[in-house]
């Protein structure tokens, strides 16, 4: 049975919407654990709105990464309601505040002490938990509301606007951190 048609039927629609929402939760653990058991430790970064939030939160530790995350995306939301699906950004809302949240709540530390080591576990670790929560139908925001904004109203396509971004925020890091966090970013 299609998504769509699961969200139709009322009677199927909740077990799928709570297997999305569980599949968020999972993806957000688990980028949750990335970014407080690796890059923070190691004062590495991440792409996206993500990157973005914790250049931030490095100029400004005062300020929870939970907290910058969230209020960087209440724009993009703001403005991306309506280039976006209904479910698209209904699960990708819950995307964001259950990221956000899972940043402030899940603090494990990973002893992994090489950095190059640490930037691939990262790597992966983000990567399942990105996959888990696009899996469910939505995002956790950032780039991925605001790929889908400028592909409808520019035509620039989803992969360009992530990597424009992303050689932004590696381009800050070397800018503002070092050039060695920028590679370690890259990685």
């Amino acid at each position: 049975m299609k998504a769509s048609q699961i969200l139709k039927n009322g009677i199927a629609a909740l077990p799928q919407v709570l297997w999305n929402l569980t599949l968020i939760a999972l993806g957000s653990a688990l980028c949750a654990v990335a970014l407080n058991g690796i890059l923070i430790p190691r004062q590495f970064l991440s792409g996206g709105f993500t990157g973005l939030s914790l250049i931030v939160h490095y100029l400004f530790p005062a300020f929870p990464l939970g907290a910058i995350y969230f209020l960087l995306n209440i724009p993009n939301y703001a403005f991306g309601w309506k280039y976006v699906g209904r479910r698209f950004f209904l699960y990708s809302i819950a995307g964001m505040i259950i990221f956000s949240a899972a940043i402030e709540a899940i603090h494990i530390s990973l002893p992994v002490y090489d950095y190059l080591l640490s930037a691939l576990l990262a790597g992966v670790i983000v990567g399942i938990g990105s996959g888990l929560i696009l899996k469910s139908l939505g995002s956790a925001g950032g780039t991925d509301i605001l790929s889908v904004i400028l592909l409808k109203l520019f035509s620039i396509r989803l992969g360009t606007t992530i990597l424009a971004f992303n050689g932004i925020i590696l381009a800050a890091a070397a800018a503002l951190f070092t050039l060695e966090m920028a590679l370690y970013t890259l990685i």
